[in-house]
């Protein structure tokens, strides 16, 4: 979208023009204009040196249950009286309504704008970003305003963006790499392995059951989605470094990249492919079809499959926690786990340029100034450079998340959209 240093009135417009067709934008103008103003003003604020973060949801109390049930609608706690929508009360309140699992209610009293409450939702909302199956609840289609750092908001509508402004730009959707088409074919052999091994071992079978593409690969991509969120968790941040197989298995290990702690070559640090085939196998068993896929999986509500992907998740943490000293974590496209505390040479020549993707597929981009980021960027820069089919994630401390990929020679970045 066209049009720089958007403001509040300007989202106000925005939202209202796109507001879902089949649904009427339930708050009067005037008082949706305020609570995105009141919640662009809270957004620059902080309490307590913590940046202030949360979600506002634009309802009256009477149309949510009074027996509502967390993770599948919400559980409703009205104040004994309703107070003004400020703010500073929004800042006073955040830090006891967690962005992940909380909500500020506010509807319009006599003409105003008040606060009435909160609302607990539990984290369930989160699957899609967090990674997992869980089925994601709907139990409104009031305007949710999303306020996740100074200047960020986004409003939203049963769960899907309607418009956002992010470093004073309109937008209308945000960046997910996850669902470009340029990320999974970095991992297409990977997956072609996997499915073959698969198939032979099927072939034993009396049933014998194929692996969708969507399934093997959605497996990984939810395990990558729970380790970016548990590295920006603990505030560190951190860089993972992945890299292609024949890569890792050279005499040399990988030019240019020293590991200081390198895992022995036996199972436990190819975990993921263990857990992955017994995912399949477990799927697989439970059905004649010709084929299962993600909603195979995403359908079956086995204890043996929940524990499978508990132990994936699992996985996630253990790679989140090895970003906690100094150095890259490195694993290859099978996410095999190579080692930790990785340093990328400083003597790798670096690119000429970088540039930032504009969109999801890297088409459009814009130059970037290479100085202008920290260490672990440039030295993301260095490595995708040096390794045309290798991948860089990026975790900032302040919980900011870059992908950085070569894509026809050239080294460009994507900044991930990171809230929901």
């Amino acid at each position: 979208m066209p049009g720089e240093h958007a403001y509040p009135p300007d989202l106000a417009q925005y939202v209202e023009d796109h507001w879902p067709a089949d649904r009427a934008l339930s708050v009067p103008r005037d008082a949706f204009r305020e609570a995105l103003s009141v919640a662009f003003q809270a957004s620059l604020t902080s309490e307590e040196a913590r940046p202030t973060r949360f979600r506002l949801l634009l309802t009256p109390p009477e149309q949510l249950p009074a027996t509502g049930v967390p993770n599948e609608g919400v559980l409703r706690l009205r104040f004994d009286h309703s107070r003004a929508l400020s703010a500073d009360e929004l800042r006073r309140l955040s830090p006891s309504v967690p962005f992940e699992t909380s909500l500020i209610g506010a509807s319009v009293e006599e003409g105003k704008l008040r606060i009435w409450g909160l609302a607990h939702s539990g984290p369930a909302w989160l699957a899609p970003t967090w990674g997992g199956r869980s089925l994601v609840p709907n139990w409104t289609y009031d305007p949710i305003i999303h306020v996740t750092s100074p200047g960020h908001i986004a409003v939203r509508c049963a769960g899907k963006l309607v418009g956002a402004l992010e470093r004073g730009l309109l937008v209308d959707a945000l960046i997910d790499v996850f669902d470009s088409e340029w990320l999974p074919a970095m991992f297409a052999r990977e997956r072609d392995e996997v499915r073959a091994e698969h198939a032979a071992r099927q072939a034993q079978t009396s049933s014998p059951t194929l692996a969708d593409p969507s399934l093997v690969g959605r497996v990984g991509q939810h395990m990558f989605r729970r380790a970016i969120q548990l590295v920006r968790g603990l505030g560190h941040g951190g860089m993972i470094l992945v890299v292609d197989p024949a890569a890792s298995e050279t005499a040399n290990g990988l030019d240019g990249v020293r590991l200081k702690y390198r895992f022995d070559r036996d199972e436990p640090p190819g975990r993921y492919r263990t857990l992955l085939f017994q995912i399949l196998e477990s799927v697989a068993v439970a059905t004649s079809k010709a084929s299962v896929g993600w909603q195979d999986f995403a359908q079956d509500s086995s204890p043996g499959l929940e524990k499978l992907e508990q132990a994936i998740f699992e996985l996630s943490r253990l790679i989140a926690n090895l970003t906690a000293i100094d150095g890259a974590v490195v694993v290859d496209k099978r996410f095999r786990l190579l080692g930790f505390g990785a340093e990328v040479s400083a003597e790798l020549p670096g690119p000429a340029r970088v540039w930032r993707a504009l969109d999801i597929e890297g088409r459009q981009r814009e130059p970037d100034d290479i100085e202008s980021v920290g260490t672990r960027h440039r030295a993301a820069y260095r490595f995708v450079h040096d390794h045309p089919a290798g991948l860089a994630l990026v975790i900032s401390h302040d919980g900011g998340v870059s992908f950085v990929a070569n894509r026809d020679g050239e080294v460009v970045f994507w900044e991930q959209s990171v809230s929901p």
